[in-house]
């Protein structure tokens, strides 16, 4: 998993737009896959469908032509380390204090280290499993070799 444009995603949103209220939350994709793939996003205030590839943007002040419209979706909607206000609003335009932004930017770097343990934990097994069928595969040659006849 790539997290280089999330973290510039990150990065441009607290320098260029301000945050908001930032939290981390779980992020709303599990799959590993789908982080890779670009989700197609829907107008705000829509419903996720159950397809898993759609995304919406939950801030309503936040027009799909806006420059950070897809930084905001990929933060709030893929990773889950940027809300809004409760109203609904991001309010993009309002200055953010270094207390907000190091809030936000904890949040966001949060998620993306759940993200890198849980992938270093599931390669990790990848790799135990591989050895055990390579040990099992090797016991299994190793009882091969017994059972055949000698050669003169």
């Amino acid at each position: 998993m790539n997290l280089q444009p999330l973290i510039r995603a990150a990065l441009g949103i607290g320098l260029g737009a301000g945050m908001g209220v930032l939290a981390a939350i779980a992020p709303a994709s599990a799959e590993p896959d789908s982080a890779n793939s670009a989700p197609e996003p829907v107008a705000q205030g829509a419903v996720t469908q159950g397809d898993g590839g759609r995304l919406v943007l939950p801030f309503t002040d936040v027009p799909p032509d806006h420059w950070a419209y897809e930084a905001l979706l990929n933060l709030a909607g893929t990773y889950g380390c940027v809300s809004g206000y409760p109203d609904g609003t991001f309010r993009g335009e309002d200055a953010v204090t270094r207390y907000e932004f190091a809030a936000g930017m904890d949040a966001c770097l949060s998620v993306i280290s759940g993200l890198a343990q849980q992938q270093q934990a599931e390669q990790g097994q990848a790799v135990r499993d591989l050895i055990d069928d390579m040990e099992q595969s090797l016991q299994e040659l190793r009882q091969l070799e017994t059972e055949l006849p000698e050669t003169p």
